[in-house]
């Protein structure tokens, strides 16, 4: 159990130990999966076999962990959550904290965009069929489900009334611009059908330019 960043919230985990002077990783599911997700489980198993040290999270309002609201706010607050479990790193198994990296997949991807867009002691992430832009991705969600997307302000309106939600409080693609040098590897394959690899394209281009700018 790890506390959250947030007073209140707790996180269930599996811990996983590696080698004792290896690197350690904090892996993070995307929407409707939690720690027992072969999306996860693969590359924690993977890294495990490699000799890293690795840790599973399930966040807020899944499995486990503290049931806040029953509700996804798709990153915007769960992005605390894996920081808890990155500081739990560093100070309850004494891991230097510029030797632990995120790792996401999907809305899981988000989240640890948004960690690593907030906290500058994040060294290196890599994400897995991430989102870019959440407002884009809402846009392209309604329109998968047949949903008209001029409801999309609506859903948001209520999101903040029902649940204290602000959807679009983070970007996950501002973690390009906040990377400051810092390593993002982004993988992505063209045949996703919940997440276009577009995203990932944008993700690409905007780093090409902000290079280009310094």
């Amino acid at each position: 159990r790890i506390a959250s960043r947030e007073d209140g919230i707790e996180i269930a985990g599996w811990y996983i130990a590696g080698d004792t002077d290896a690197p350690a990783v904090v892996v993070v599911h995307g929407l409707g999966a939690c720690k027992h997700a072969h999306q996860v489980l693969v590359p924690a198993s993977m890294l495990w076999q490699n000799g890293f040290n690795v840790l599973v999270i399930d966040v807020r309002d899944v499995g486990d962990s503290t049931q806040e609201d029953g509700r996804t706010a798709i990153g915007n607050e769960e992005y605390l959550d894996v920081l808890g479990a990155w500081d739990w790193l560093a100070t309850e198994k004494g891991i230097d904290p510029d030797r632990i990296g995120l790792l996401g997949n999907s809305l899981g991807a988000a989240t640890v965009m948004n960690a690593f867009s907030q906290e500058p002691g994040v060294p290196a992430i890599l994400v897995d069929s991430p989102p870019d832009n959440l407002a884009q991705i809402i846009s392209e969600e309604l329109a998968r489900n047949n949903v008209p997307q001029f409801m999309a302000p609506g859903i948001l309106f209520m999101a903040r009334i029902v649940a204290g939600d602000d959807l679009l409080a983070h970007n996950p693609g501002d973690a390009v611009a906040n990377s400051n040098g810092r390593p993002m590897l982004v993988l992505h394959g063209t045949a996703d059908e919940r997440i276009d690899h577009r995203h990932s394209l944008q993700l690409r281009d905007r780093a090409a330019e902000l290079s280009a700018d310094n």
